[in-house]
């Protein structure tokens, strides 16, 4: 098995993407999950306590395939989106149809909406059922994707990163 394929959420930018990166460089395929896809696309984000702000944030998964692709390796571009379990469910499914299987599964993309930044007391319930949807039930969906193949091939690893 000399072709290794990785799958990596939040690589449109920050460590998501320096994982990437670094995985094609030491000759990874990826599989880049992300909500950003091309770039410009608009996101809620709380950059601090009772505010929340709807920005388009820098980077996207076509920029970081482009830099894939240009380090010789294969790179495929999923939508996800952590709120989203159909879209975990096609990008996982996207990245098995089109590779075969995940060697490697970065659980790295985490909640960034509204209520990340709010003291404990003024929580909105709803708030903390997304943060806990996206921030752990979504990376134990992708997990249930891809381990199974990877106990069946008696190889792969899942590294789950956490902020």
């Amino acid at each position: 098995m000399s072709r290794r394929i990785a799958f990596v959420t939040g690589a449109s930018r920050g460590i998501g993407r320096a994982t990437a990166l670094a995985l094609a460089q030491r000759g990874f395929d990826c599989a880049l999950a992300a909500r950003s896809v091309t770039g410009g696309e608009v996101h809620e984000y709380s950059p601090d306590a009772g505010r929340s702000l709807r920005i388009a944030m820098p980077g996207s998964l076509a920029q970081t395939a482009a830099e894939v692709r240009a380090l010789g390796r294969e790179a495929l571009v999923l939508r996800l989106d952590l709120l989203d379990s159909s879209s975990i469910d096609q990008a996982a499914a996207g990245a098995l149809e089109v590779f075969g299987r995940i060697d490697l599964l970065v659980n790295n993309a985490i909640y960034q909406g509204p209520g990340i930044m709010d003291r404990v007391l003024a929580l909105d319930p709803a708030r903390v059922e997304d943060i806990l949807r996206a921030n752990l039930s979504s990376q134990l969906r992708l997990v249930q994707h891809f381990l199974p193949g990877m106990l069946e091939r008696k190889h792969g690893a899942i590294v789950n990163l956490v902020s």
